[in-house]
């Protein structure tokens, strides 16, 4: 009995060419970047307001503690006291310190009594002190202000990661839309394959079915052919 021999595959004329697979473009490096920045930006974020309610905080207490600060009880006060309170108020550490050599000069000289120096004029006292927390205030304003700026460049940046934030999560959905959308297609692609498969693997059943089937014959035709032709040389 002769062996069976292989039958190669061949596609019908009918069956449909198979697509391409479409290219993909892959924006998960982008995505990540992106999410890295939210990260950072919100974290910066966090950080610039905690300085801020910490800034907030010393000025309230500063301001506090001013306002709770018992009243200033006005002692009279020698001119040469009163001129080396007012240049250092001021600022005027040269002019301070040249009338405080002077003024000792002075002393030491004998040019001058100190038990006779005159008293200041609480007026000129109460002038001066209002005077200090009128500076006081001043710079207390001033940090008002530069907390203020501030917390107004945090409020736009935290708008500003908002928007980011949004549109991140726009970019999300519609990364997921399309995946899903591409898992379904490559479902129904892989559904058709299977199919195709299914088809092919019948028609070589059925191919192989019938060549075995041919060969029995021919098997039985030439045992055939032989026992007549060795009935013939009989004869």
């Amino acid at each position: 009995m002769a062996s069976v021999q292989p039958v190669s595959e061949t596609t019908s004329a009918g069956t449909e060419p198979r697509e391409k697979d479409e290219m993909v473009p892959d924006n998960s490096d982008a995505a990540f970047q992106c999410e890295d920045e939210a990260l950072n930006d919100d974290w910066a974020l966090r950080k610039e307001g905690a300085d801020l309610k910490a800034t907030i905080k010393a000025i309230q207490s500063r301001v506090e503690a001013n306002a709770a600060a018992s009243p200033t009880v006005h002692h009279p006060e020698t001119m040469d006291a009163f001129l080396s309170s007012f240049f250092f108020q001021m600022g005027m550490t040269e002019t301070l310190e040249c009338f405080q050599s002077e003024w000792a000069e002075l002393l030491q000289r004998g040019l001058v009594d100190a038990q006779q120096v005159e008293v200041v004029p609480g007026v000129y006292v109460e002038i001066l002190q209002l005077h200090r927390k009128l500076k006081n205030i001043q710079r207390e304003i001033t940090e008002y202000r530069e907390a203020s700026s501030a917390a107004a460049e945090i409020l736009e940046k935290a708008r500003k990661a908002r928007d980011i934030q949004q549109m991140h999560h726009q970019r999300v959905l519609v990364e997921k839309n399309r995946l899903i959308e591409e898992l379904r297609r490559l479902k129904a692609k892989c559904s058709s394959y299977e199919s195709e498969l299914k088809r092919q693997y019948e028609k070589y059943q059925a191919a192989v079915k019938q060549t075995m089937l041919m060969s029995l014959e021919r098997d039985k035709m030439v045992e055939l052919a032989n026992e007549t032709e060795e009935a013939g040389f009989n004869l």
